[in-house]
């Protein structure tokens, strides 16, 4: 496996830095992952799926929103669009041999990425997507999902504060057919275990990292046929 360094400067004073974790056999699929407000590209479950995709040959993109290394630049969903759509510029020179690619991400990204619709985008995934504050429950918006149009693979936690797992499946159902759910028992809105159960954590990700492989062979498969 390989690993590449980018930086970017999207605003004064700014910067994102990009990890490219590739396969040693060049690779023809991309997924590009974002990640959480409170986290940045190094949190567990995104560092796991570096280890893992690539030996699926997957070209795995992560990077850091400019708050990460500095909190003066703050949260804009304006700004983190900005970043993300520079972001997939980068992975497009970086990696132009690149005929597959699938973006999503970790919550925050997840609601930034579903902003982002571009032609080469084959499908996206999203890793606990926010549907309400965690007590009074207040719903985010979530019209830029039915405007996709696209494959989209939503892994969620059953116990996810952020996410009422009932009202996440008629969401999916309303999507249908372009929305597929994974629901994890007895995890959170980082996908991590609450509890001692009979699967470990890292058997938690690796589960995660084959059905995101799963999940793009099969796009990938349906709209090869298509053309």
């Amino acid at each position: 496996m390989r690993e590449i360094k980018n930086i970017i400067y999207p605003f004064r004073k700014a910067e994102s830095l990009i990890t490219y974790n590739l396969p040693d056999v060049p690779s023809e699929v991309t997924l590009v992952l974002g990640h959480g407000r409170f986290n940045d590209m190094e949190q567990p479950v995104l560092k796991a799926l570096s280890e893992h995709l690539p030996k699926e040959n997957v070209n795995l993109v992560r990077f850091n929103f400019p708050f990460v290394d500095n909190p003066r630049i703050g949260l804009s969903k304006c700004r983190c669009r900005t970043v993300y759509e520079m972001v997939l510029e980068d992975v497009k020179s970086e990696l132009p041999a690149s005929k597959f690619c699938f973006i999503g991400g970790k919550s925050l990204s997840a609601a930034i990425a579903a902003q982002i619709a571009p032609g080469f985008v084959n499908g996206y995934v999203f890793l606990t997507w926010p549907l309400h504050t965690p007590r009074i429950r207040i719903p985010f918006s979530r019209k830029a999902l039915f405007a996709l149009k696209k494959e989209m693979l939503f892994i969620s936690g059953t116990e996810d504060p952020f996410c009422d797992r009932g009202k996440l499946e008629l969401m999916v159902g309303a999507l249908n057919p372009y929305a597929r759910l994974m629901l994890i028992p007895e995890t959170d809105h980082s996908l991590e275990l609450l509890r001692e159960t009979k699967r470990s954590q890292e058997e938690i990700y690796r589960e995660i990292g084959e059905i995101l492989v799963w999940f793009m062979s099969d796009v990938i498969e349906k709209q090869t046929k298509k053309n």
